[in-house]
């Protein structure tokens, strides 16, 4: 599973912003992080918006996490960036197939287990497994580890 640009350019920058702890300056996070600073200014409001960071206008302005990586899942950063996602439509219960029905509870059961899994991860358990995994490459152990 790939997610689309935006998500996966709003996950950088959210964990950019988990890592560094501070105010980041957009120019900052899209050097570091290789996101097209126009971009990132869009996906920002949008992060923004869903209360996932605050944006600080000025000179000494940029982006910090509007609350603590441990409290930011990411499922809430795909849903701030996934805002476009178009739903299925469903036909009336009358022109609706068995077979149709049975398809549709199935792909709302793996929609249901990816979303209860995504909101399992924090920003801060993320950057606890990059951390983990310096630490596993510097001293050479290849131990591997799972998001939980």
């Amino acid at each position: 599973m790939h997610f689309k640009a935006s998500v996966e350019y709003g996950m950088r920058a959210v964990l950019y912003l988990a890592e560094k702890g501070s105010i980041c300056s957009s120019r900052e996070v899209a050097e570091e992080m290789s996101i097209p600073r126009d971009y990132l200014i869009q996906l920002a409001q949008l992060l923004r918006n869903a209360g996932i960071i605050h944006a600080r206008p000025g000179k000494n302005g940029g982006y910090i996490l509007a609350k603590d990586a441990s409290n930011i899942s990411m499922l809430d950063v795909f849903n701030a960036l996934q805002n476009d996602r178009p739903r299925a439509e469903h036909k009336d219960e009358e022109g609706v197939s068995n077979l149709l029905r049975e398809i549709t509870a199935a792909c709302s059961t793996v929609e249901r287990e990816m979303e209860e899994y995504m909101s399992s991860i924090t920003l801060q358990k993320m950057i606890d497994r990059i951390h983990d995994k310096e630490s596993e490459n510097a001293s050479g152990s290849t131990r591997s580890q799972v998001l939980a």
